[in-house]
């Protein structure tokens, strides 16, 4: 790791600052394994300090400087939030006006989608599934994408009615896309560049409506980036625009925080007025249902908390977003902004890292913030690290232990919770179909909450609201001197078995048909096989994938509800049903969006050549073939071989060829291209 020359500006008030900001940056990187770093410390006029660490390009040796580009991730969706403040200083939308009103061609099952309004996009409450993630990524810019959200919302249901509670969803962001095109007649890429990007003089922000021009942005990597078998990611187009597509540098993004300090000001250009300012930074919460508050999760509009935690635990005002983009083969960059308004000060920290989450750079973040706040007199010290206090151990009731024992649930996660001899309990995770502890032995304190003898920060707390069971867990989080607090899981009722018919489903395997940002990424696919399945112990439930489902109220042959689980902040995000629907003289599955076709009725490729059609809807086309022989592909756009046990053995893109297992039963083949394709095949045995 190295420091850049040049790569700062200061004054030598802050000097205190600079040095937290480097040891801070030099600890971060080496914790997180980062290939590249930028940080910027900014008051309401100036750029006070500027970091930079690592490569943008470690093969040519090209380091990171201010202007050099990062994924920022879910910070994309302050852009949303202000191109939707915009709309609504212009009079063009109301924050209060349904969704349908101008989007009427916008439809959920759930009736009461029609009651979703846009103020409810920007703070998490509109009660949509949660992440439509579907082409989200592809080689080549699908400008379609927010479209397709918006269009597979009609298969889907609302999980709870809207405004009830605040749960993290992409897809409302997603829909400011459509709302944005409906109302402007501009693209919403286009809206923002014109009206926000523009304005603020940020040109090196960009999203990937067009290929970013190659040394304009921090390339990512598997593996470490100091030795010669470290792996680039290949190049990926972020489709999902408002959500998380937008790329931009520590110098652009340190204009976007000025702006928020001073009012919707920047450097004598008005952005937003002050007042939208103020209504972004309201608590979007206050009033909805959320039986464990914590200041970690406070949603205002496009904010994650308007009581940033790691400033409010020192009694400062703090708004923070934070941001992480997945690639094709692993994390990609993890980002955080975070402003004192009243402190006048901001930081952001933009990283581009495969090993570690956006937990890393709000830790940076805050550390940096509140050695700022020393420097200007705001604070007396840097807080100290939380202490070690253990309480006295209480018993819990008997109807505590009835009420809470058994599964809970969260989304992509099934934990089981037992109580011991000794009254203590321990929380066992469902990972690749077996149960690993998680925490053990934790005992209940004089406080309400259950900890170990060794550590008394780290606990679980069981409560009950509104008829349902939660789980708790609060932690040590930012540089120690806080714990954070979020609802962790729900626990499941006991039920009746699942339905006959579903049962019955739960020897198929279903293979996935409508991914198509596959195509771009064929090796993806290592793993296609998705079952139903249940768990030992757990009657009336099923998985598949990490997802939980239920049979819905009354019992549908045709679908299982995966909408039950009522979990504010963030744990009950991207939830979906399943649903059967009825396709080739067989039952298909359609997971949320996506949608499979079982494996029992993929067609037999015959001896010689022969030619498959991608059909008007698109979808990849499976054929199974013999165990042994070759195979040559032309005019795919991608393919996959696997073999009889579904484990992948070759892919590619284009026109290609491959030698079939030779071992097992059969193979199989899937096969990706534009509706219309014509795919020649020619089978040798």
């Amino acid at each position: 790791m190295f420091l850049l020359p040049g790569c700062s500006s200061s004054d030598s008030a802050d000097t205190g600052t600079i040095a937290e900001a480097r040891a801070a940056a030099s600890e971060a990187m080496t914790e997180s394994e980062a290939s590249g770093l930028t940080l910027a410390v900014v008051d309401g006029e100036r750029v006070i300090w500027t970091e930079c660490r690592g490569y943008a390009d470690w093969a040519a040796k090209k380091p990171v400087l201010p202007e050099t580009m990062f994924g920022i991730g879910s910070i994309s969706k302050m852009f949303a939030t202000i191109a939707v403040m915009k709309l609504v200083e212009k009079e063009r939308i109301s924050l209060k006006e349904p969704l349908v009103t101008y989007l009427p061609q916008f439809s959920m099952i759930s009736p009461e989608y029609r009651n979703v309004t846009v103020q409810m996009l920007l703070n998490h409450s509109a009660g949509f599934p949660g992440g439509d993630l579907r082409d989200s990524l592809s080689r080549e810019p699908f400008n379609g994408f927010a479209a397709q959200v918006m269009d597979s919302m009609k298969y889907q249901r609302l999980k709870h009615a809207p405004g009830y509670l605040n749960v993290y969803s992409n897809d409302g962001f997603t829909m400011v896309e459509n709302l944005v095109k409906a109302v402007t007649g501009m693209s919403y890429p286009e809206y923002v560049r014109k009206e926000i990007l523009a304005p603020l003089g940020m040109n090196d922000s960009r999203y990937t409506d067009a290929h970013l021009p190659d040394g304009s942005y921090a390339k990512t990597y598997t593996g470490d980036t100091t030795s010669p078998y470290a792996i680039l990611h290949p190049y990926a187009s972020l489709n999902m625009y408002a959500t998380g597509g937008l790329y931009s540098s520590a110098a652009d993004m340190a204009k976007l925080a000025m702006m928020l300090i001073n009012g919707g000001v920047y450097r004598g250009t008005r952005i937003l007025s002050s007042g939208s300012i103020i209504a972004m930074s309201q608590d979007q919460t206050v009033g909805t249902f959320n039986p464990e508050p914590s200041d970690f999760i406070r949603y205002g509009l496009g904010w994650d908390t308007v009581t940033e935690a790691g400033l409010s635990a020192a009694g400062i005002k703090g708004w923070q977003k934070s941001g992480s983009i997945s690639g094709p083969y692993g994390n990609m960059f993890h980002s955080t902004m975070i402003i004192a308004p009243d402190a006048g000060l901001g930081v952001v920290v933009v990283m581009a890292s495969n090993k570690t989450s956006s937990e890393i750079v709000t830790k940076l973040g805050e550390r940096i913030m509140l050695r700022a706040l020393v420097d200007r007199g705001m604070l007396a010290a840097m807080p100290a690290r939380l202490p070690q206090n253990p309480l006295p151990v209480v018993a819990p009731t008997a109807g505590e232990k009835s009420t809470f024992s058994g599964f809970h649930a969260a989304s992509g996660a099934l934990y089981r919770l037992s109580f011991a001899a000794n009254d203590s309990i321990n929380l066992d995770k469902y990972q690749n179909d077996v149960w690993q502890p998680l925490y053990q032995g934790f005992r209940k304190r004089s406080d309400g909450w259950y900890a170990a003898d060794g550590d008394s920060i780290t606990a679980l707390r069981l409560l009950a609201s509104s008829g349902r069971s939660y789980l708790a867990v609060r932690k040590k989080d930012g540089a120690g001197h806080y714990a954070t607090t979020i609802l962790m899981a729900q626990r499941l009722d006991s039920r009746n078995p699942i339905s006959a018919a579903w049962q019955a489903r739960m020897t198929a395997t279903w293979l996935p048909v409508n991914e198509g940002s596959l195509a771009s990424f064929p090796d993806m696919l290592s793993d296609p096989v998705n079952t139903l399945r249940a768990v030992d112990g757990l009657a009336g439930y099923l998985l598949v994938g990490t997802t939980v489902l239920r049979d819905m109220d009354p019992q549908n042959d045709d679908r299982l509800d995966g909408m039950f689980l009522q979990i504010p902040q963030a744990n009950g995000r991207d939830l979906v049903d399943a649903a059967i629907e009825r396709r080739e003289d067989s039952d298909w599955l359609r997971l949320g969006s996506s949608l499979l076709r079982p494996l029992s009725g993929v067609p037999s490729l015959p001896a010689g050549s022969t030619t498959v059609a991608i059909g008007t809807e698109g979808f990849a086309e499976w054929r199974k073939l013999p165990a042994a022989g070759s195979i040559s592909i032309d005019n795919a756009a991608a393919w996959g071989l696997y073999n009889g046990d579904l484990q992948q053995k070759g892919s590619g893109r284009g026109n290609g060829s491959a030698v079939l297992p030779g071992s097992g039963e059969a193979a199989y083949l899937v096969l990706y291209g534009a509706p219309g394709t014509r795919i020649d095949l020619n089978l040798f045995q």
